[in-house]
This record gives C-alpha cells, sequence and structure tokens, in this order.
C-alpha cells in the first residue's frame, strides 16, 4: 500500500489504528465506548471486538493503492477538482482549462482518464455509455461529486480486487468515499476569496447522535447538510465559471453499531464559458499566455446539473456473515452553446479576420471545422430535415464574408454559425453483496466476497447520427430562438445500455496469517443499442425518396438500430507475504504481487451509422496487468516500491473519410486492432521525524508506447483522431512524476487548544511527448484496414492531416511548488462560536510557466489542386490552407485563497 504525505488530520480520517505504524501521529479522533442508554460497558467491549476482528479479517492484502485524504484536500484549496487532487499520486497526470471542476483530464499509468472507472461509496460514477467523465466536450463543468463533498479517496491503478473494481476500466478504480454526518452537533459558515475573481461561500450543519425513537448511542441516526457556491473569472480571459454544490447524508447505525443504513444526495450545477480548444500558440504570444478570443468572436457555453441518489445497507447477520446492497439513480443534463462570428472564417479554411500567423482559431460550429462546402445544400452531410434554411441566405451576414465566399465558390458559413444542444442521461444501479468469514480451518482463514452489479444508463434520443445529442438547434446569430423551426429532426431515438456483472473473491490465509492469498473472478456483460431516425446511414421513407431534394441529389437519411451484447471473464490473483514471523528483523516488511484482467466495452460513439459496409461495434478492449513490490510499514517509517507491466489488446480505434468526393467519404471505421503497453515503477514514503515534523514523497516512472501501427485516437482528451505507430510513445503521458514536501503539525501554539499545520509541497512533471499532423507524404507503412500503398493518392488521402507523434516535439518538464497554511484558533465566551480556522493556499507559488498540453498542425500552405507530380489535377487535401503553427493550453499560474471557517 502506498500512502503519502499524511498530515495528523489526514492520518486520523484515512489510516485505521491496526495499520498506522506506532510513530506515525496516532488516530486521535477516535471515540471512546459509549456506555450510556443501558448499554454496558463489556457489551460494547464485546461488540467491537467482534467488529474489530471482522475489519481484520477483510482486510486487503497489500497492492499499489495511493490513500489521499484532508491534508491533500486542503492542498489542493477551494479552486481545485476531485480530479486535480490526484496530483499527489504517483503515475497520475491531471491538467483542467480552468478553475474548479472544469474539463479535467488525467491519465493513470499511461491510460487515459476515459478509461478508469470512478466511484463514490463504491457506486460507479462514469458514464456508462462512454466511459470516463463522458464523451467528448459533454458535461464538462462540474460534476455528480465535487472536491468539498468527498472526505478522501483510494486510487487503485491498473486492476483493483474485484469487489473494487467496478465497471468499465483498463485503467484502474479511483474510489471516493463521502462526506459523513459527525457523532457531535455543531454548524458551520464558511468562505475564502482568492485570485482570478474567485469566491467561495457555504455551510455545513451536522445533527448529531439523535437519541431517540430511531436509536440510542451508537446506534443513534446522525444527519448532514451543505452547501457551497463558488464563482470565478478563470486564469484564462473569458472563462468565467460558477458551481454550486448541495449535499446531504443520513446514517443510521444498528445492531450495536455494526449495521449501517446510509442515503447520500448530491445536486450540483456547473456554469460558464470554456475554451473549446487549446489555443493557437501566435495568438497566444501576441496576446498572452492567458488571452482568448472574446464571444462576439467565439465561444462556447454550458450550463449542467447532475443529481446522485444513493441508498446504501450493510447487515450484520452474524460473527461469519454480513450482507448488502446499494441503489442508486443519477440523472445528468446538459445544455451547451456554441457560436463562429462568420467573419472569422474564410473559404477553405484559408486565414480568417482573426487569424495571428496565419492561425485560425478551432470552433466547434459546422463552419469552425473548415469543410465548409460538404455542408451546404446538394452536398454528401447536407439533410434537408436537419438544416430547414438557406445556407446560403445572407441575413445577418457581413456583406464582405458573403462576397469573399462567392468569390471563391465556396458555400457561405452563414446559417451554420450557432447550435443550442440539450442532453439527458438517467443511470439506474442496484449492487447486491456478501461477506463471508468461516471459521479457520487447520489454521486457515478465509474472507469470501461475492457480489454484483445491475445497471443501465440511458439518454435521449440523437438526431443527425450524433450520439450525444437529445435535441439540437440551429440558427444563424449568437443568440436565436429555439424553436421547432430551428430544431434538427430525428430525435425519436436513443441510446441505452445495460450492464450485468458478477464477481467472486476469496482472501485465504495461512501459516499463522502471514501468507495471503486474494484469487477472483469477475463476469461482466454490456447489452447496448442505439436506435434513430432521419440520419445518414438509413433508409429513407417513401415520402422522403420521393421529395424534390431526394430526386435531386439522392437520399442517404432514414431509420436505423444498432445492437451489441458482449460478455468477458475476467480473473484476477494476489499473493503477498509477511516476513514479521521467519526474520524479526524485518518486521513490518511485506512481498506482493498480483495479476488482474479488465474491460472496458466500446463507447456509444463507436455505434456509428456512418460506419463502413461491414463494420459494427468493436468488442471489449482488455488489459492484463502484472504488478509486484514490497513495503514496510513500522514505527515512524512507511516505504513501498512496486514494478508494473499493463498490456492493452483489443484496443479501439477510429477513422473518418474526409476526402470530399470520394466514393468511402464520410464513412468511419471502429476498429479493435490496437495494442498499447505501460510499464514503470512507483516508489513512496513518509518519515515521522518527530511527532510535529512530517517529510513525505513519491516518485514514479512510466515508459507507454504503441505496440501495433493502427488507426487510434492518439491524445490523452481524444480530441485528435489519427495513427498510433508501431514503437512511438504515447503522447501526453509524463515519463517521472513525483510529490514531495513537509509537513508541520504542532498543537497549543499561541493558545491552549490551538492548532497550526503548514504543509509546502512540489509537484515535478517529467517531459511529454506531442503530436502532429501528417502531410500525407510520409510513409509509416500499412494501416490495418486502409487498404492502399504509400505513394498512391489514397495513401495521401488516408494519412494528409491525421494526428501522430511527433519526434521533434514535447513537453519540457515542469516543477510548481504550493504552500497551504492552517490555524484553527479556540473560542472562548463568544456564545455558541467555539472555533475559527484559517486557511491560506498558495499554488505555483514561484509563478512557474508550463504547457499543460501541446500540439502541431501541419497544413500544406497551398489550395486547390496538384499542378505537378504524380497527383497532378488531384485535390490536394481537405484540411484548409493554413501555415503550420502549435496549439497550447498554458498551466495555472501563481493563485492566493484565503478561507475562514466558523465553528459553531
Amino acid at each position: 500500500m502506498i500512502v503519502i504525505g499524511l498530515s495528523s488530520t489526514a492520518a486520523r480520517s484515512q489510516v485505521p489504528a491496526t495499520t498506522t505504524p506506532s510513530g506515525i501521529r496516532p488516530d486521535a479522533g477516535s471515540q471512546a465506548p459509549n456506555t450510556q442508554n443501558g448499554n454496558t460497558a463489556g457489551n460494547v467491549e464485546s461488540v467491537t471486538v467482534r467488529a474489530q476482528r471482522r475489519l481484520l479479517r477483510e482486510k486487503d492484502a497489500p497492492s499499489a493503492v495511493t490513500e489521499l485524504g484532508t491534508a491533500q484536500i486542503s492542498q489542493t484549496s477551494v479552486g481545485g477538482s476531485v480530479a486535480t487532487l490526484l496530483r499527489a499520486a504517483p503515475s497520475v497526470y491531471v491538467y483542467q482549462q480552468g478553475i474548479g471542476n472544469n474539463e479535467p483530464v488525467l491519465t493513470v499509468r499511461g491510460v487515459r482518464g476515459l478509461e478508469v472507472a470512478q466511484t463514490l461509496d463504491g457506486v460507479p460514477m462514469q458514464d456508462l455509455l462512454s466511459g470516463g467523465s463522458g464523451s467528448y466536450l459533454s458535461g464538462i463543468l462540474g460534476g455528480h461529486f465535487n472536491l468539498d463533498q468527498i472526505g478522501g479517496v483510494s486510487v487503485y491503478p491498473g486492476v483493483a480486487y474485484p469487489d473494487k473494481s467496478t465497471f468499465g476500466t483498463i485503467g484502474g478504480t479511483i474510489a471516493y468515499t463521502s462526506l459523513r454526518p459527525e457523532n457531535k452537533a455543531g454548524a458551520d459558515l464558511f468562505g475564502s476569496i482568492g485570485s482570478f475573481g474567485t469566491w467561495n461561500e457555504g455551510f455545513d450543519v451536522n445533527s448529531g447522535r439523535m437519541d431517540g425513537i430511531l436509536g440510542t448511542g451508537v446506534d443513534a441516526p446522525k444527519m448532514m447538510l451543505k452547501y457551497s457556491n463558488l464563482q470565478t473569472k478563470g486564469f484564462v480571459d473569458y472563462t468565467p465559471a460558477r458551481y454550486n454544490n448541495m449535499s446531504f447524508a443520513f446514517d443510521k447505525p444498528y445492531d450495536q453499531g455494526q449495521s449501517l443504513f446510509q442515503t447520500t444526495v448530491n445536486y450540483n450545477t456547473g456554469s460558464g464559458l470554456t475554451t473549446p480548444e487549446p489555443l493557437p500558440l501566435p495568438y497566444l504570444q501576441q496576446n498572452g499566455d492567458f488571452s482568448n478570443y472574446s464571444p462576439d468572436q467565439q465561444f462556447q457555453r454550458q450550463y449542467n446539473d447532475y443529481f446522485t441518489l444513493i441508498m446504501k445497507n450493510d447487515t450484520y447477520i452474524n460473527d461469519y456473515i454480513s450482507a448488502g446492497v446499494t441503489g442508486s439513480y443519477l440523472y445528468s443534463d446538459t445544455y451547451s452553446s456554441t457560436y463562429g462570428n462568420p467573419s472569422i472564417f474564410a473559404p477553405n479554411g484559408e486565414p480568417g479576420s482573426v487569424a495571428v500567423g496565419g492561425a485560425n482559431p478551432f470552433n466547434q460550429t459546422i463552419a469552425g471545422f473548415g469543410e465548409q462546402s460538404a455542408q451546404g445544400f446538394g452536398n454528401p452531410n447536407y439533410d434537408p430535415t436537419a438544416y430547414p434554411y438557406n445556407p446560403d441566405q445572407t441575413k445577418n451576414c457581413p456583406a464582405a464574408t458573403t462576397a469573399q465566399f462567392a468569390a471563391a465558390g465556396a458555400t457561405s458559413p452563414c446559417g451554420y454559425n450557432s447550435s443550442y444542444t440539450k442532453l439527458h442521461s438517467d443511470s439506474y444501479i442496484l449492487q447486491p453483496r456478501v461477506t463471508i468469514t468461516p471459521p479457520r480451518i487447520w489454521g486457515i482463514d478465509n474472507t469470501i466476497k461475492i457480489g454484483g452489479l445491475l445497471a443501465k444508463e440511458t439518454e435521449a434520443g440523437a438526431p443527425n447520427g450524433s450520439v450525444t445529442a437529445g435535441q439540437t438547434y440551429y440558427g444563424t446569430t449568437s443568440e436565436f430562438a429555439h424553436t421547432p423551426a430551428n430544431l434538427t429532426a430525428g430525435f425519436d431515438g436513443g441510446v441505452q445500455r445495460t450492464i450485468y456483472e458478477g464477481y467472486a473473491q476469496d482472501k485465504i490465509d495461512f501459516l499463522d496469517n502471514t501468507l495471503h492469498f486474494t484469487p477472483g473472478v469477475t463476469l461482466q456483460t454490456s447489452d447496448t443499442s442505439l436506435r434513430g431516425s432521419k440520419v445518414l446511414g438509413g433508409t429513407p421513407t417513401a415520402a422522403d425518396a420521393s421529395s424534390d431534394y431526394c430526386l435531386t441529389f439522392g437520399c442517404s437519411y432514414g431509420s436505423y438500430k444498432i445492437h451489441k451484447w458482449d460478455r468477458t471473464w475476467l480473473p484476477f490473483a494476489n499473493v503477498s507475504y509477511d516476513l514479521d514471523k521467519i526474520l524479526p528483523p524485518l518486521r513490518g516488511v511485506s512481498l506482493y504481487a498480483s495479476y488482474g484482467t479488465s474491460a472496458i466495452f466500446a463507447p456509444v460513439q463507436d455505434y456509428g451509422v456512418n460506419a463502413a459496409p461491414g463494420a459494427g461495434p468493436p468488442n471489449a478492449s482488455i488489459v492484463h496487468m502484472y504488478e509486484a513490490g514490497v513495503k514496510y510499514n513500522r514505527r515512524n517509517l512507511s516505504l513501498s516500491i512496486d514494478y508494473f507491466y499493463q498490456h492493452i489488446t483489443r484496443d479501439f480505434g477510429f477513422f473518418q473519410n474526409q476526402e470530399v468526393g470520394s466514393p468511402g467519404y464520410n464513412t468511419e471505421i471502429y476498429s479493435n486492432d490496437g495494442q498499447r503497453e505501460m510499464k514503470g515503477f512507483e516508489a513512496a514514503g513518509i518519515w515521522q521525524v518527530s511527532p510535529d515534523f512530517q517529510l513525505f514523497g513519491n516518485v514514479s516512472y512510466t515508459l507507454a508506447k504503441y505496440l501495433k501501427t493502427t488507426i487510434a485516437s492518439v491524445t490523452a482528451q481524444e480530441d485528435q483522431f489519427g495513427l498510433a505507430v508501431r514503437g512511438s510513445p504515447i503522447t501526453g503521458i509524463p515519463d517521472w512524476i513525483s510529490t514531495f514536501g513537509v509537513d508541520y503539525d504542532h498543537h497549543s501554539m499561541l493558545l491552549s487548544g490551538d492548532e497550526f499545520n503548514a504543509r509546502f509541497e512540489g509537484q515535478y512533471t517529467g517531459k511529454q511527448q506531442t503530436t502532429i499532423d501528417l502531410d500525407g507524404f510520409t510513409n509509416i507503412g500499412p494501416i490495418p484496414g486502409l487498404p492502399a500503398a504509400f505513394g498512391s493518392y489514397q495513401y495521401y488521402n488516408n494519412t494528409t492531416g491525421q494526428t501522430t507523434y511527433n519526434k521533434n516535439g514535447g513537453i519540457s518538464p515542469f516543477a510548481i511548488f504550493n504552500l497551504d497554511l492552517n490555524y484553527k484558533m479556540p473560542v472562548h465566551g463568544a456564545g455558541p462560536l467555539t472555533l475559527v480556522d484559517f486557511d491560506l493556499n498558495v499554488l505555483n507559488i514561484f509563478n512557474t510557466r508550463y504547457f499543460q498540453y501541446f500540439y502541431n498542425q501541419v497544413s500544406p500552405a497551398a489550395c486547390g489542386k496538384f499542378t505537378s507530380g504524380p497527383f497532378k489535377g488531384q485535390q490536394i487535401n481537405s484540411y484548409g490552407c493554413s501555415t503550420a503553427f502549435n496549439d497550447a493550453l498554458p498551466g495555472e499560474p501563481a493563485a492566493i485563497t484565503f478561507s475562514v471557517r466558523a465553528h459553531f
């Protein structure tokens, strides 16, 4: 187990007394046995002993798990997110474009966050349809839970134990725990002010144990209500955001505290403006690292709300059997608006009015993709039921723009400049489980866990082949009416995924509880379907087929249904040995090794209605993980080191034919041809130098590369599809990552009963590889699924503009340093006020300038057709005529936040 950077408060909240080294700050927050209300000390003691014995029997064998708690949450500050918190763990890299829970992108051991499972109190929180946070640019502000709604997190990289692994992951499981009610009644008022116009305010109320008809003493129920509001202008220009977070928690212990019923309700909202893509570097160099296009030029705006209900019950039946069940309901609503002023575009992607150094802004409107000619009347992407207005209209269109496009013989961008999308999804989840701890037989203990998952997520209908859209409206101006006249047709279908999962594992303890073996297996199945109508790729109705449009230009839209049933068996095994008995000088040393497999099913985006003939959704992608390590946990020192190897097979790939006029234009290929590997090591340590003074640190090294040449999404955010080349490194993955620092915690420094904590932390990020777009004349060898030889015009078209590893690129290593100062001051004689907590948090204290994300775009800087050579007379490409340039996303500069909390 890797436990990093624990302050006194973190140690109290994260590490059970049975596992904390004797020299590390003890669990001072534990509660003494309750002897009131008819419970004798002996009865409570016997119950407590049984409970402790059961917990010890159920304790996981060692693995490379990282625990983060109160100290790391405080260090992250109110402007961080549940993702940026994970920067404190080895092998985890995180970046996001703004303050709060703002489109975080993460990797774990080189695996993308969209391939990593996330749970809250064991309930899967990732999008079951798409994986991770969901489809690209969908629901990127806020989330089902946020930083001020959790008490800690366990990071299980690779493959977790079957009872922790949950559904849909080839990168590990990030298991968050929710805030729970406290035993003592109280209330807090809190507020923060910080850099970039950041404000946060809120309250929380704890009922404490409520002795009454529902229970007394350890069986008394308790409740908590918390609300917070965070608003910020953002450190990037024109990216304001606001978040509202509400949490309710109810705990009802019973059976003398050995059984527990819990209810958790979260309702969160997030809204604001975001940057849809990293900005062109020439623009940043001219206008500043944190500049952005103004909303009158382009914007992407979102308003999202998320509801989460979790009802969980764990029942102690006897000393040998306990059973539990969790039922959950989640929904999310996403409202997205995009706009691109037509004056910023130019025909065929040439430099527009706001271009700097030949670089145009990227925009999420149809006109923003530089391929307007493919969208116009009579062209393959035009659907009269989807765009029910004249695409050449001049209303609200600058005269100069109209003239410019007319002179070039291109379709005017006007009419494609604004969109509004409403998306709604529902998830229903049921998780039964049972734990069996039979009596010891021949000195052997067993802890058997059996459980399952039944879940279903549905999403509203998907017009125009976009499985991420519920209802979409198109307009010409930044604000337009969302009326039926502007509504795209064909949202009478939808997508759904139903999951059936079962697991079984047995922790077997041999040789006087020194040798531990944990085998397990998981069966996962997925039933996924997508239905819709009036989209490209289906069969037109008789009425449509006889319409003037279809008779003139042909008709490629109609109803469709795509369905796939997947099933995988996933074995797991862990073995560990404690050296305490055979080598007393090495007491506290444990050796362990694990092997596990896990799977992720194809996202619904891969159920495309434009799939090439004969190509269906791909099968599940599989990871095979091998891991071995050593941990030392004794007295005032905790150390661990592990080596890992992960091999991903049947990796997903995607390719879209963007050659206008070709027979397969606009068709898509979804494949299972890829392979990746990740290998490296992780190490961590805590040294409790004195009761007040602690040193902590971790370091990890990851080598991630492709094992086959194939079509693939080649960036961590999956915003660039292209070509993975055998032997090339995976981009966006730092080679070295390290977190290190010092924690000082002292009581009664100025006043009796006060507490002062100072935590100084450094975070080092090593070199990251970056991407480049191919020019069409580079031979990368045969490409599975794209049968064309190098030198042919088809090979040129297949590779032109495809994103791949840049041999001459990369992001240089950087280090940032953070400081968190906290002072808890007791208050006497001020009525109900008992404590005031002051916190000063400084992120990137030395204002280090760095890029979080970077890639190079290459265009041929020419338009029209080839005038010489073997391709004479052929179209140069469909990617536009701009010059080569880089895009970049800057990291957050120095930021200061001051917070005050009053406790009553």
